[in-house]
C-alpha cells in the first residue's frame, strides 16, 4: 500500500515541535474529539483511550496517509489529572504535587486512512515517573509567573523552567514532552517509514492483515 503523506492529530505546538525535530515531515489536522467524555479505569488506560478516538476521529483527504495521534494523563497516586483550566487550579496541582512522585502516561497512535476506512495499527504507552521536589509558595509563584503551566498536564515544562521544580526524572525526555520519539520511530521503520532515508513520502507500507 502506498502511504502519501504523514499527519499529526494534534494541534499541540510541542508535539508539532518533537516531530520536526526527528525529521518527520507531517501535516497538522485538528482531532474532532470530546476529551471530556471518555472514561477509563486508569490514568493510563485513559491516555490510552483518548490516544485512539483521536486517532480515529480524522477525515479522509482524498490521499493515503497514517495519522499520528497522542495524550498525556498526569498519574497521581492513581488518580488522573489533566490541564489545569485557571492559575489558581494550578497552583492547588503544584501544591499537590511538591514532595512528591508522579508519573506522566504518554500514549501515541497510528491509524492508517484509505478510501476504505480508518484502520488502527498501533497504539503504545510510554510512562515517565517524574519526583517534584519540595517546593515553597514563593517558588511557586515564580513559576507560575512564567506561565509555563497553561496548556501543560503536569502544569509545567520540564523541558523548560519547570526542570527547577524536579529532583528526579526516570523515563525518555519526549515521553514527559508528550509523544515518545524513539519508540515511535522504531514503529514507523516497522511500517517500512525510514524518515531518516525519506521524509516526505510516499511509501510503500506492508500491512498485516
Amino acid at each position: 500500500m502506498k502511504i502519501n503523506h504523514l499527519v499529526l492529530a494534534s494541534t499541540s505546538s510541542y508535539r508539532r515541535a518533537l516531530l520536526n525535530q526527528v525529521g518527520i515531515n507531517h501535516r497538522p489536522m485538528a482531532p474532532n474529539v470530546d476529551e471530556d467524555a471518555i472514561t477509563a479505569e486508569t490514568p493510563e488506560e485513559l491516555a490510552r483511550k483518548r490516544s485512539e478516538a483521536k486517532g480515529l476521529s480524522l477525515a479522509f483527504t482524498g490521499e493515503n496517509f497514517i495519522a499520528i495521534a497522542a495524550d498525556q494523563v498526569l498519574d497521581f497516586f492513581g488518580t488522573a489529572y489533566g490541564k489545569a483550566e485557571s492559575r489558581e487550579e494550578a497552583h492547588n496541582r503544584l501544591c499537590l504535587f511538591a514532595g512528591n512522585w508522579h508519573v506522566l502516561h504518554s500514549a501515541y497512535t497510528l491509524v492508517a486512512y484509505t478510501a476504505a476506512g480508518p484502520r488502527l495499527l498501533k497504539t503504545r504507552v510510554d510512562s515517565a515517573k517524574m519526583s517534584m521536589r519540595p517546593l515553597s509558595d514563593e517558588e511557586i509563584e515564580a513559576y507560575l509567573d512564567t506561565a509555563e503551566w497553561e496548556g501543560c498536564a503536569g502544569c509545567y515544562q520540564y523541558e523548560n523552567k519547570g526542570m527547577n521544580l524536579f529532583g528526579e526524572m526516570e523515563g525518555d525526555l519526549s515521553t514527559v514532552i508528550g509523544l515518545c520519539l524513539p519508540s515511535l520511530l522504531e514503529e514507523l521503520r516497522a511500517l517500512q517509514i525510514n524518515v531518516l532515508v525519506n521524509a516526505s513520502g510516499p511509501w510503500d507500507v506492508e500491512l498485516e492483515d
